[in-house]
């Protein structure tokens, strides 16, 4: 009964990472399809200027950024998990569930970072100031968006990982007697 009863949990556990995934997989597919870089201002004699070149340049840095910090996310919660079992505290199915969230979160602002350099590239290459393009910025903000949704469900998931354990565990009667 003890192997029967873990399976299920196992399958539903994979199912729903893999439903998650490709739930996540398909719409970036979809809004890679249907995105269009948008005109936007046409470069002087097509060159930037030194303080366009600037801008850009800074742009692209916190693109790369926020990247940077969307991966460092998804190792925090991995290691979060991992510190977790190896130190012997029981993990429940909505630690796991806050996991995906973040994961998915910092996923997905990965993927709009991606595609603001990669705009970013097409946008130069039509001799277009990227900074102003709306569809760039829109882009920016999705990305920015998402990373901090990340970051404020690795913040709810360790607050309510701990309230959890703390007040269950002041709850229980010393030496587990109880009266």
């Amino acid at each position: 009964m003890g192997v029967q009863a873990r399976k299920l949990p196992d399958l539903q556990g994979l199912v729903i990472g893999l439903a998650a995934m490709s739930f996540l997989g398909a719409g970036m597919v979809l809004f890679e399809l249907h995105s269009e870089p948008g005109a936007g201002p046409l470069l002087t004699n097509g060159k930037l200027s030194d303080a366009q070149a600037e801008a850009t340049k800074v742009m692209l840095d916190l693109f790369q950024l926020v990247m940077s910090w969307a991966l460092a996310i998804i190792g925090a919660a991995g290691f979060f998990l991992k510190l977790n079992l190896e130190k012997g505290f029981p993990l429940r199915r909505v630690d796991l569930l806050f996991s995906l969230a973040i994961i998915v979160a910092a996923v997905m602002s990965l993927f709009f970072g991606h595609l603001a350099i990669n705009r970013t590239a097409d946008l130069l290459a039509f001799a277009q100031f990227p900074v102003e393009n709306a569809g760039l910025r829109g882009l920016g903000t999705y990305q920015y968006i998402s990373f901090f949704l990340a970051v404020l469900l690795f913040g709810a998931h360790i607050f309510q990982f701990f309230w959890a354990r703390i007040f269950s565990s002041a709850d229980d009667p010393p030496n587990g007697v109880k009266p």
